[in-house]
């Protein structure tokens, strides 16, 4: 219409039109309207050969039906960096847009969290939430949204390329398909086995080495992709393969900033294992059981639904945790009541004791009452006997008889009557009754007084013997603050030990923040002792928690080395047993744990070799004994101690340093030990 417009202005002004008049020349109209059909004609034709051209190198480059060369060239001719990248920027369809929107979708939550709204914003200090959302993803101390921002990448990168690359891969060739779906990739996106002696040998967890590690794996899964090893091929296989890659511990951990680990077992039962991803992290294992009744009337019932059951719930429904009563919580506070009274005099002595004792600022303690005073007199004339030094040996008495006898060993003692008075003076009838849990209280007190005061220790109860100071093995170089404390592995692997399965009665601690939180946790549990009638559960129990709460490292010396024995060797490894006995193996000290009383106790000592009180002192009062002495001069030791093992035989299908045949059996119908 501008151009008719304007040809007819030009035409009323004089000027020849712009445009040919229908009314003109209608020669000069004729050869105007052939050159416009050549064109015309020309334009068709060119664009018709343009499409078949591009037809023809499209067929080229990839025919009809070629998905497997597809799949080759995703597998040979580009890397998967390039096949995302190549996505991002727009080649793979949606996924630029997709993960476009994800990272705005997380800026924005940023913002909301960073930047505090228009309203509570001051006028003349106006918020750079952009630089503050800028500063968060490259991960400076306002947060980890860079961190959170690549792994969403990862998630979306390989959902978008399981959607719109992958699809037709599954059939085709599986070292392209994803190990786990999109559906668990926020927790789970890579998957390899390590073997368990590497790994243990690579990481103390602590934690006693079960036998057969040599030939058995653990499952190291990857939470995300830069987790995984730095090996491409590993990697890849990790993510991708049918057959999951098997690698070091070293490579397996190289790039893991956080490692959780778990030890499962659960003997003779059916066992699932449940990993929650996307939820609020967790420290603790719930259990769950099919379970009817509860307590000692517990059992598995496969026809009822799975319900949390405790943790000292065995794997045939037996609940082995007993939960205190109104008396055990009576007499704790007793107990309790007198301690906090008398805390600041205690720590007073108990200063002056330790400063003047200590070796290393280190120390041996242990706590006796009379009836287990003999095994006191024992362990001292052992000692004697191989030329141990015992001066920074803390006795801690729990009545006036065993205060006498340590005074005439020479031994450091803290003896408070209104402290350890309810404390029974005779030995437990039998393991774990009442009288039993009562003298457990009495070792938790004596060790978090000393542990609290800043003074490392080795505690041990008195059924022990030394055949090397096993203060040198704590104290070498080589262990030097390595863990916070040491346990003898005591050998029984019952659900209620795990997973430390550590003995009580005998531990080294380093005194430190961490340790005293740990005792004094410990001390606060005497109600749980008393009801449980034994500290040994409550303190692993402990020992897990502080662990996860506070970071306590804790080393259990296991009982497949040959360091420190106990009742498990004298029962379950008659192996090693007979090589202790030809002196082939070369131990610390000896535990004669795991035994049903004191009688039994003694009868086995007795005819192992490791006996060494005469028979004269045993039971009597301290003043008796110096009276009958002919030398005082040497105190308790010289008429009672023997410097040679006082060997007799009791049982002869029990271990014994000398062939005990003409004996009866313990057990019946077993055979000879020797």
């Amino acid at each position: 219409r501008q151009l008719l417009a304007s040809n007819t202005m030009r035409h009323h002004n004089g000027s020849k039109p712009l445009l040919p008049s229908s009314r003109g020349n209608p020669q000069q109209h004729q050869k105007q309207t052939v050159g416009t059909t050549t064109w015309i004609i020309f334009l068709v034709f060119s664009s018709c050969i343009s499409f078949y051209v591009g037809v023809w190198v499209a067929w080229s480059i990839q025919p009809p039906g070629g998905d497997s060369a597809a799949v080759g060239s995703v597998k040979n001719d580009a890397s998967s960096d390039e096949l995302c990248l190549s996505a991002i920027n727009g080649g793979g369809g949606e996924l630029g847009k997709r993960v476009g929107d994800a990272l705005q979708l997380k800026i924005d939550r940023a913002l909301k969290i960073q930047c505090p709204s228009n309203n509570n914003k001051q006028p003349d200090q106006p918020l750079d939430c952009t630089r503050l959302c800028l500063d968060a993803i490259k991960g400076d101390e306002n947060g980890d949204l860079g961190i959170k921002v690549g792994d969403l990448l990862d998630v979306k990168i390989k959902k978008a390329l399981d959607e719109k690359k992958c699809t037709s891969l599954s059939s085709q060739d599986t070292t392209t398909k994803p190990r786990f779906p999109n559906s668990v990739s926020h927790f789970a996106n890579g998957l390899v086995t390590i073997n368990r002696k590497d790994m243990f040998d690579t990481y103390d967890f602590g934690v006693p080495i079960n036998s057969g590690a040599e030939n058995e794996d653990i499952l190291m899964i990857y939470d995300s992709t830069r987790a995984l090893p730095s090996d491409k091929d590993i990697a890849h296989a990790a993510q991708y393969s049918d057959d999951i890659p098997h690698v070091s511990a070293v490579d397996a951990t190289a790039n893991c900033e956080t490692m959780n680990v778990m030890f499962v077992k659960n003997p003779g039962r059916r066992q699932c294992m449940a990993i929650v991803g996307g939820q609020y992290q967790g420290y603790h294992i719930q259990r769950w059981m099919r379970l009817v009744g509860s307590g000692a009337h517990g059992k598995i019932d496969a026809s009822v639904p799975l319900k949390q059951v405790s943790r000292m719930t065995k794997s045939d429904g037996y609940d082995e945790l007993l939960l205190p009563k109104t008396k055990h919580l009576a007499l704790h506070r007793e107990i309790l009541m007198s301690y906090l009274t008398n805390l600041n005099d205690l720590q007073e002595e108990l200063k002056a004791i330790l400063t003047k004792i200590a070796i290393n600022n280190t120390v041996v303690v242990m706590t006796v009452n009379k009836g287990q005073s003999e095994l006191l007199l024992n362990w001292y004339c052992s000692a004697k006997s191989r030329g141990f030094d015992t001066s920074n040996v803390l006795l801690f008495p729990t009545d006036q008889f065993s205060k006498d006898l340590a005074d005439g060993l020479g031994l450091a003692t803290v003896y408070d009557e209104k402290l350890m008075h309810l404390i029974p003076s005779e030995e437990a009838a039998r393991y774990g009754d009442n009288t039993f849990g009562m003298i457990m209280m009495a070792k938790v007190i004596c060790v978090q007084l000393v542990n609290e005061l800043g003074v490392d220790m080795l505690f041990q109860d008195v059924d022990v013997i030394w055949y090397k100071n096993p203060l040198e093995y704590f104290q070498s170089s080589e262990r030097t603050n390595e863990f916070d404390v040491y346990f003898q592995d005591d050998g029984n692997r019952q659900e209620r030990y795990a997973p430390y399965a550590a003995n009580s009665g005998f531990y080294f601690v380093r005194s430190n923040e961490r340790t005293q939180l740990l005792f004094r946790s410990m001390l606060y549990q005497g109600d749980l002792i008393f009801a449980c009638r034994s500290h040994q559960q409550i303190l692993i129990s402990l020992l897990s928690e502080t662990n996860s709460f506070a970071g306590l490292t804790v080393k259990v010396l296991s009982r497949d080395e040959d360091d420190f024995p106990g009742g498990y060797h004298y029962h379950m490894r008659k192996d090693f047993i007979r090589q202790m006995i030809k002196k082939e193996n070369d131990p610390f000290i000896f535990h004669m744990s795991w035994t049903l009383n004191k009688v039994n106790k003694l009868e086995f000592m007795k005819q192992m070799g490791m006996w060494y009180v005469q028979e004269t002192c045993v039971g009597k009062p301290a003043a008796d004994i110096m009276s009958e002495a002919s030398d005082a001069s040497s105190g308790i030791a010289g008429p009672c101690c023997s410097a040679e093992a006082i060997i007799t035989c009791h049982y002869r299908d029990k271990p014994s340093a000398v062939p005990c045949k003409d004996s009866p059996p313990k057990d019946k119908g077993q055979h000879s030990f020797w």
